[in-house]
């Protein structure tokens, strides 16, 4: 576990290093103050408002996927959920375990089934993110076409592996829900070697698990937990807006949002690095100065001012249910163990 957290922190310092590197290695310095210097910080306010908003839409969301387990009230799931983003400072993503844990916990529900509701509430946003891809795609193309090839490859990547992974998690879930007896009589077989122990543990987490995924057969619920997945992410998209007005980037059109908001999910989630330090600035530059070209130290800049606004909100409210909830730092090392 030591060796496995060391790697972990090892490969982060190494992608993140080297896509600083990428972000800042055409900039000036002294250009990158003046586009520092320029900005109307009264705009950051709004950012703040709607990224917040984001969280709290998300907090609802989450309430409708654990309904099918437990009742619970979303002021008890925005103190798990923001303390969660926080833990994505550290190493190897370890946010969405503490997420579980603290949920876990709290409410008294299974580690296996609270983490069944993050790995459906990711899914939701996997499809809404290709589908806001196949819309740069659709009508950002010409755009597209200033990126270097490497950047293009990146995103067709990104697109026919997540299109893949949703095909799994999809055809995962609807055979533990509808086949479960035939799944696990070949699960079983599969971990026939196993320590008893171990198999025990094993079949002990798939039963939870398959309990945090029964909103799959809510469709109510699937289709206001989808509305939600819509709103969020339009809420997300237009968080950037004010910050395009500090930095005097109006003239943009209105799908750059939408094709910035895509390349930085597409850079961090197939650079992960902790706190997104790296490929969330690169993902600006790329967005900004090589789609829509936007000055390189402008674009820079964004990337800077916006990695804070989105990561100080995060981090302010995580310390703040961390000290209003008195959660310790070994209960936030139980979800990472």
């Amino acid at each position: 576990m030591i060796f496995s957290k060391k790697r972990d922190l090892l490969i982060g310092l190494f992608l993140s290093i080297g896509a600083l590197y990428y972000t800042f290695k055409d900039v000036s310095f002294l250009k990158l103050k003046d586009a520092l210097s320029t900005i109307h910080y009264i705009y950051i306010v709004f950012a703040l408002l709607l990224i917040t908003l984001s969280f709290i839409i998300r907090a609802i969301r989450w309430s409708y996927l654990i309904r099918a387990i437990k009742e619970v009230n979303i002021s008890n799931l925005f103190s798990p959920l923001m303390i969660g983003f926080m833990g994505n400072m550290l190493p190897a993503r370890a946010g969405e375990l503490i997420r579980a844990y603290l949920l876990g916990k709290r409410e008294n529900i299974k580690f296996s089934a609270s983490f069944a509701t993050i790995f459906i509430e990711r899914l939701f946003d996997m499809i809404l993110i290709l589908l806001m891809l196949g819309g740069v795609l659709l009508f950002g193309s010409d755009n597209l076409a200033n990126l270097s090839v490497e950047n293009r490859r990146l995103i067709m990547k990104f697109g026919w592996l997540s299109v893949g992974l949703c095909f799994l998690i999809i055809l995962f879930s609807y055979l533990i829900l509808y086949y479960n007896p035939q799944l696990m009589r070949f699960i079983r077989l599969l971990i026939k070697p196993l320590s008893e122990g171990i198999r025990f543990k094993i079949i002990r987490f798939i039963d939870s698990f398959t309990e945090g995924l029964k909103i799959l057969k809510d469709l109510k619920g699937l289709i206001i937990v989808l509305i939600l997945s819509i709103g969020m992410w339009i809420v997300i998209t237009i968080s950037y807006y004010p910050l395009y007005l500090a930095m005097d980037l109006s003239h943009l059109p209105l799908i750059s949002l939408i094709t910035l908001v895509v390349i930085i999910c597409i850079f961090i989630a197939l650079l992960p690095t902790p706190g997104f330090i790296g490929p969330y600035h690169a993902a600006c530059v790329v967005g900004l100065h090589n789609i829509y070209n936007v000055s390189e130290p402008i674009a820079a800049g964004f990337g800077i001012i916006s990695w804070f606004v989105q990561m100080g909100t995060v981090i302010i409210l995580g310390l703040f249910f961390i000290f209003k909830d008195n959660i310790t730092i070994k209960e936030i090392q139980g979800g990472i163990d």
